[in-house]
């Protein structure tokens, strides 16, 4: 395998006609799992396969066997993506590179009508009060064979009372919390499925039996449950659960399925249970997949392949019509494509469980509008399109020997595609105070944050956020953002205790399989992952009403600083939620007409710290536990870890007692910790308590991570909980350990708060950036007066909330006893103002833990926590380069080590340098809309152990026209660093590059070279520099800033006329070309299908580039043909094809051209074994005649000619072997 895993197969493996044999990560895993022989399992192979990706199969002469270039989600499968199937091809001849060739195991290839063996709301059932157990044993009532008592009655599904949907109603309140239900169902014995669909209606929970075995569970706790058991509180709402093994449950003929139904309490207003079985025709859950055995998919024939579905515009507004298009393709011709589409009017939200979703779907046929492309389209009339319209729709195709499928794909878990159709957000007109002024928001002000719109039932809304009852019970709605449909998601409450204290609560969403969001942080910039679930905060302070008005900056500035400060926490981003639930969206008139319509106002989106966290910040996969009541609730799966919790309970349990110095190096990342203590005692995150509020990550090298969760009381100046958690106990069974942290806490107070004015420095900047994203300077109206105005006395708002926004003083209460804040302005920058004086120098004066003055408290309890005497003097940094601070010439040099007072240790152990590049809006060539820079961030460092008065900085660290600051600081013998120096601050300026621009040129360039026997083609790729000016050229410090990675050393100097040759593999490349001088080895690959490579001095400092590309007019017998390109300063490309096969790398190829005549070679082979070769020459041309055995392996010479005359020339030669050879003849052109 060349591409996505890395295998050989050994020598002799053979595979027979029609065989199958498997490559495994795990091959004993496999088999185990999948009882297969050892003789059909290979492996295991390097890497690991991803949710889509190239894999290439390439034979032992390196030529390619198979490809397949696959995906996750449609139009490839979707259950293969974490449901438990595989992605199986339907038959060995359809091509495997085009989508709807696979499917997920398990599913069904071409459309069958699902058979029913028990349809809802029917007779037939038995049922039996749970007053007691139903039977003696209690498991004997789930089999056929039981005998049913005269406590068993006849009814009609759906059996319950109290909501009106039940056909029999039963007295069930006060009286019992559970009832038996029992139903026979017959199965021929041809009809067996490989797939069954249960679906079950319960308000509020079941447990599920087929012929005696447990087969789903709705909404009940886990263990053995009685007739006295209670449900976890479950709308009235179906449920579905894909049931893979029915083989091993069904019996032919008589079945039997057995239900015990529970209620949530004894008093609850309402109960009711129904039940449908049938076959799958969903993809929910997943087949199971066949390694080394036919495939579970397998067809003759397969339905039309379906790829490119999209509609046209993206997100249409009102009355506009929309294309709908499809590539459609099959070998046996189409007989039809056909849309189907339902329009959604706001207000009337329809889910998919309900009967409604199958009904009021409009068909149009869809025509082949593009003649031989294969693009079926249908309009989907302007009438369709209002305002807030959410439009789903269906293709079915079918070709003309009756192969027919509606996609999406029955596995996916979003059956249908989708549109919204919007004018734009509005403006908005509120007042801060109940019939107060009337301000209008403009559009401009409700548009400056991205609108997340939920799309969903009026009554599921209110339930999910206001009713208790309903508490994590999930909803299904649909999201619109960045004009992508996110259709059937979930969404529901969330929080521990703080759910429903401020009136604006918490909502968490779910999204379906391989439809995660593609979110945009504060910058716009998509994040890397798609997320499965984002959680949205209401920027209102729950516990702390002192803190309303802060719009949420205090959890995104928090959450912030511990990813600055190099930790580990959930990214956020502020959001402008507006919630679709009734046709009106903003309506007018009413005293609380403002508090009504689509706008919910300003929410924070806090990462889900699952594995797309993992994969965000490109982390291993480990396990990940949010911590409650000391106990691990899991988060994400590490491949290689415990699937219990038994690595939480071992660690929670070893940093409870008293351990070594190791122990704590083994299992706790310190540094992180350190970090995480750090910005806890800088926040002031006294909610921070062992046991709850936070998250752990279990990395695969055994070490624990701390991460961040629920900050929402922060900025306190007083106690409340411990503010810390019992992984502190290294600190104080360690000195070691202490003075680490220490060093830490030093660190963040020079580089981030130690400045006192108003504007508060870095960490003043920091808080800055972030409030200008909803609070924009010099803007009369911004979002947070959105939020004040929507929520200050929103009729939802809690008593305790209303009208907190800016009062000042205010006071507030926590465990620690009551303290006061007062504001400099009764605003959003009052607010920011205090979380400002709270983090830095602002107090002087004597402080102590929780002395109730938020002036400097966090910066006082962190310096506190760093003090130690025994630290060396701070030293003093200066530049000692030559003026204009070039990129290229950074020199700086220290003051002498000064040991301090202290008379402990006066032993010098280290010495640390550091270059950070800051940027804002202040600094000069700022771009505008790009994140700023902070001094935490280093550039460049340099630690040493011996003393380093002198340094000079690399160049590929810096940025022309950047802003920098060097520091520099000290050890002494108990490793306890000093302060940081004073920084030098500068701008990088530009050195002068004309003598490189000029003299420095590209000559050859080998970016898909062919490979050979054991040696992948890429490892055979190289790049030539040559210098073509008449002095000589210092490269040092050059570095590749985009292509391939790497750095000339110092001294690399390059004479006139002289080549510099960098390649990938030095012995490959010496293996192909004997004797070749590698000059340097570079990281990374040469782009296949083209790219541009860059050489340059400093960051945005280029001296030298070349894009070069796969297709016309670059020449194609470069492009994995054996040929390089080669330098050509007459073209206009300035490259051209290789004259040489294989190209020419340490050679000077400037004069290698082809030739005005022709050369034509004619061998002849002799009855003797030997060669006749005759060609016709040049008088006084020198020819050799070169052979090798193949062309991916170097040229040898056979021959040299050196004709006398012009005309024909002929010689007889031993040909040396008798196998296959290859021969051509060359010639210079300038003989």
């Amino acid at each position: 395998f060349s591409n996505g895993i890395q295998y050989t197969f050994p020598a002799n493996t053979t595979l027979e006609p029609g065989g199958q044999l498997v490559v495994a990560e795990n091959p004993t895993e496999l088999r185990r799992k999948f009882k297969l022989s050892a003789s059909v399992v290979f492996g295991p192979y390097i890497n690991r396969l991803s949710n889509g990706e190239v894999l290439t199969l390439r034979n032992a002469t390196d030529q390619r066997v198979d490809r397949v270039d696959y995906g996750s989600g449609f139009p490839w499968p979707t259950a293969a993506s974490g449901a438990g199937s595989s992605m199986e091809l339907i038959h060995p001849s359809l091509d495997n590179d085009l989508a709807g060739s696979w499917r997920s195991s398990g599913m069904q290839v071409v459309a069958v009508e699902p058979v029913t063996f028990i349809a809802s709301g029917r007779s037939g059932w038995r049922y039996r009060e749970g007053a007691s157990e139903a039977s003696s044993p209690r498991s004997a009532w789930r089999t056929l064979g039981f005998n049913e008592d005269n406590s068993w009655k006849n009814g009609r599904a759906p059996i319950g009372y109290g909501d009106g949907d039940d056909r029999t109603t039963i007295s069930m309140q006060g009286k019992f919390s559970s009832v038996y239900l029992r139903r026979v169902f017959d199965v021929k014995a041809n009809e067996i499925p490989a797939r069954l669909a249960l679906r079950v209606y319960a308000d509020d929970g079941a447990v599920v039996w087929i012929n005696g075995k447990e087969v789903a569970r709705v909404s009940v706790p886990g263990g053995t449950l009685r007739y006295n058991s209670f449900a976890n509180n479950h709308e009235a709402v179906w449920e579905e659960v894909v049931i893979s093994n029915p083989g091993e449950l069904l019996n032919p003929g008589k079945n039997i399925i057995a239900i015990h139904a529970f209620n949530t309490t004894l008093g609850s207003s309402d109960f009711s249970i129904d039940a449908e079985l049938r076959t799958s025709d969903t993809g929910g859950a997943s087949g199971i997949p066949t390694p080394a055995a036919a495939n579970s998919v397998f067809a003759a024939n397969a339905p039309p392949q379906t790829r490119q579905v999209k509609h046209e515009p993206k997100q249409p507004s009102a009355n506009m019509p929309v294309r709908v298009s499809a590539k459609v393709s099959d070998p046996d011709e189409i007989a039809s494509v056909t849309l189907f589409y339902q329009a959604i009017r706001p207000g009337n939200y329809i889910r998919k469980t309900d009967s409604a979703f199958e009904q009021g779907w409009t068909e149009l046929p869809m025509a082949d509008s593009t003649a031989d492309e294969s693009v079926f389209s249908a309009t989907i009339p302007r009438s369709v399109q209002g305002h807030r319209t959410l439009v789903r729709y269906r293709i079915r195709v079918e070709d003309k020997i009756g192969n027919a499928v509606t996609l999406p794909y029955a596995d996916d878990e979003q059956p249908n595609f989708a549109y919204f159709c919007y004018n734009g957000v509005p403006a908005w007109t509120g007042s801060n105070r109940v019939n107060g002024q009337k301000e209008t928001f403009p559009s401009s002000v409700m548009s400056s944050l991205p609108a997340y719109h939920l799309i969903a039932n009026s009554t599921d809304v209110t339930n999910s956020q206001y009713n208790s009852s309903f508490d994590t019970v999930h909803f299904n709605g649909t999201l619109v953002y960045d004009g992508t449909v996110y259709d059937h998601i979930e969404f529901r409450n969330r929080g521990e205790f703080s759910t429903y204290v401020s009136g604006k609560n918490k909502w968490r969403l779910y999204f379906n399989r391989t439809r995660g969001l593609q979110a945009r942080d504060n910058h716009g910039r998509r994040y890397a992952q798609a997320k499965k679930t984002i959680n949205l905060n209401g920027c209102a302070s729950p516990w702390m009403p002192v803190n309303r008005g802060m719009a949420g900056m205090e959890e995104a500035i928090g959450f912030k600083l511990y990813s600055l400060a190099g930790g580990l926490a959930p990214a956020t981003h502020f959001v402008h939620f507006r919630v679709i639930d009734d046709a009106e969206e903003a309506p007018t008139g009413s005293r609380n007409a403002q508090y009504n319509g689509d706008l919910w106002g300003l929410y924070l989106y806090i990462e889900h710290t699952d594995s797309r966290f993992l994969d965000e910040r490109g982390l291993p996969d480990g396990n990940v536990y949010k911590i409650e009541r000391s106990n691990g609730d899991k988060r994400n799966q590490g491949s290689t870890q415990s699937i219990t919790s038994s690595d939480w309970n071992s660690f929670r349990s070893g940093y409870g007692r008293s351990q070594p110095l190791q122990w704590w190096r083994d299992n706790l990342d310190l540094p992180t910790y350190y970090t995480f203590r750090c910005v806890n005692r800088i926040i002031s995150n006294v909610d921070i308590r062992e046991g709850w509020n936070k998250v752990f990550y279990h990395h695969p090298d055994g070490h624990w991570h701390p991460v961040p969760w629920d900050l929402d009381m922060l900025i306190i100046p007083e106690t409340h909980w411990q503010g810390s958690i019992n992984i502190e106990r290294c600190l104080s069974q360690h000195r070691a350990l202490k003075i680490e942290f220490k060093n830490r806490a030093r660190d963040l107070l020079d580089l981030l708060l130690d400045d006192a004015s108003p504007t508060g420095g870095q960490i003043g900047q920091f808080i800055d950036e972030h409030a200008r994203f909803i609070n924009p300077p010099g803007d009369p109206l911004t979002f947070v007066d959105v939020d004040q105005f929507m929520w200050n006395y929103h009729p939802r708002t809690a008593s305790s909330h209303r009208g907190q926004f800016y009062v000042s003083p205010k006071s507030q209460g926590n465990r620690g006893g009551t303290w006061s804040r007062r504001l400099k302005s009764k605003d959003h920058e009052g607010m920011m103002q205090h979380m400002l004086d709270f983090m830095t120098d602002t107090d002087p004066e004597r402080w102590s833990i929780g002395d109730g003055d938020p002036s400097g408290y966090g910066y006082n309890y962190l310096e506190y926590e760093a003090k130690f005497t025994d630290i060396p003097n701070t030293p003093a940094i200066t530049y000692d380069g030559p003026g204009g601070f070039a990129l290229n010439e950074l020199r700086f040099k220290t003051s002498s080590f000064e040991p301090g007072r202290s008379p402990n240790n006066k032993k010098f152990t280290g010495i640390q340098w550091r270059l950070a590049e800051v940027s804002n809006p202040k600094t000069p060539f700022f771009e505008i809309g790009q994140p700023w820079k902070y001094e935490l961030n280093p550039v460049w460092e340099l630690e040493a152990d011996e003393f380093v008065g002198t340094v000079a900085v690399p160049q590929s660290a810096i940025r022309k026209g950047g802003t920098y600051r060097a520091r520099v600081r000290m050890r002494n013998g108990t490793m306890a660093w000093s302060h940081w120096s004073a920084p030098v601050e500068f701008v990088a300026g530009e050195p002068d590059l004309a003598g490189l621009r000029a003299g420095l040129a590209f000559n050859e360039i080998m970016y898909n070279p062919l490979g050979q026997a054991g040696v992948s083609a890429g490892e055979f790729e190289f790049l030539e520099l040559k210098n073509i000016g008449e002095s000589p050229l210092d490269l040092s410090g050059l570095f590749f800033s985009s292509g391939i990675s790497y750095i000339f050393p110092e001294g690399s100097m390059l004479a006139s006329g002289e080549l510099f040759l960098l390649g990938r593999n030095r012995a490959a490349l010496q293996s192909r070309y004997p004797g070749l001088v590698v000059n340097g080895i570079f990281e990374g690959r040469l782009a296949n299908e083209g790219e541009t490579i860059t050489l340059s001095v400093g960051i945005g400092a280029p001296v030298l580039s070349v894009a070069y590309d796969d297709a016309a007019p670059w020449p194609e017998q470069a492009d994995g043909q054996g040929f390089s390109l080669a330098a050509d300063r007459e073209s206009e490309l300035g490259f051209r094809v290789s004259v040489i096969f294989s190209g020419s790398p340490g050679s000077d190829n400037s004069g290698l051209v082809k030739p005005v005549d022709d050369l034509v070679l004619t061998m002849t082979r002799l009855p003797n074994g030997m060669l006749r070769v005759s060609f016709t020459g040049v008088q006084r041309r020198s020819y050799s005649l070169e052979t090798s055995p193949s062309l991916n392996q170097a040229w040898q010479p056979l021959s040299n000619f050196f004709p006398e005359t012009s005309g024909k020339v002929s010689r007889t030669i031993s040909p040396r072997v008798s196998r296959e050879r290859f021969f051509r003849l060359v010639t210079p052109v300038n003989p």
